[in-house]
């Protein structure tokens, strides 16, 4: 069943748009972003990944897809191209059609709206599409925390160098409020998104206090080993340190993975669509005995 979020800034610009009587155009602008993520949504559960939900923002959404996806270049992206192709595609089947359907409010104003969002989810900017896709093929190459640095940097320098004049020109009335006002969603759902990227960005943090204090917090979980590493990597979150007991199908034990070992086999070796117990046998983990403790 897909599941729907609404971002706490949503309510104001109903409330807005009730009040100017753009409540249809903001009814028809979020339909298409509805299709426009759900392309996305579509095309990873199509590649075998599991997908979570759509989240609207005032100006696009975010469809949430197992971080494993992002490990995967050439998926990750033809599911980016998805969303643009499908809100062109969209255009041009309403336009082609539009006298047939006897409509023309309706399908114009369809049509403007998808061909504008396909074409502007295109910008390499993260995280819209383009962005995802520049980085994917970045990945190949650079691997993917240097690329998410790399194509993150560049947003932030974009929408700090376009956004002053893009205010200023909007106060002047030569461009629409609604562009300064995008970028400053961009860099909302960009803090939002792409958790993984942030978490790695913690690790560091994590090794100064532990040098620092001598100790830390610390989670532990108790997984199946089974899973799949991008299935864990959603647990990985705060600030807390992580520890993964495996277990077998019957409760026991069969050893543990730590957090450094985790993100370090996936950074080196690629592994977030094998089961995470393949990461304990590259680690050349023994089953904890009877006791419960190592030697």
């Amino acid at each position: 069943m897909l599941k729907i979020k609404l971002n706490p800034f949503l309510y104001p610009l109903f409330f807005l748009a009730g009040l100017t009587g753009q409540i249809s155009s903001l009814l028809f602008a979020f339909i298409s972003v509805l299709l426009h993520e759900t392309a996305h949504l579509v095309t990873a559960f199509s590649f075998g990944y599991r997908t979570f939900w759509i989240e609207l923002f005032p100006f696009g959404g975010v469809a949430r897809m197992e971080a494993s996806l992002f490990n995967d270049p050439v998926t990750e992206a033809v599911t980016a191209l998805a969303g643009p192709l499908q809100s062109i595609l969209l255009a041009f089947f309403l336009r082609a059609f539009a006298a047939f359907l006897h409509l023309p409010a309706l399908t114009g104003a369809l049509v403007r709206i998808n061909f504008a969002l396909g074409l502007f989810n295109l910008l390499p900017l993260f995280p819209l599409d383009g962005g995802r896709i520049l980085r994917s093929f970045l990945a190949r190459k650079l691997g993917y925390k240097k690329a998410t640095a790399y194509v993150k940097n560049w947003t932030k320098v974009f929408v700090y160098l376009a956004g002053p004049p893009l205010v200023w020109l909007s106060l002047k009335k030569i461009v629409p409020i609604q562009f300064p006002l995008v970028l400053f969603f961009l860099l909302l759902a960009e803090r939002e998104n792409n958790h993984f990227y942030s978490y790695l960005a913690q690790q560091s943090k994590r090794a100064a206090l532990l040098q620092t204090k001598g100790l830390l917090p610390t989670k532990v979980w108790i997984v199946d080993a089974k899973r799949k590493v991008g299935e864990v990597l959603p647990f990985l979150n705060g600030k807390d340190y992580h520890l993964f007991f495996l277990v077998d199908k019957h409760g026991k034990i069969l050893g543990e993975v730590t957090e450094d070992e985790l993100i370090r086999m996936i950074n080196e070796d690629n592994l977030f669509n094998l089961k995470i117990e393949a990461i304990k046998g590259q680690n050349n983990y023994q089953p904890l005995p009877a006791g419960g403790n190592k030697d």
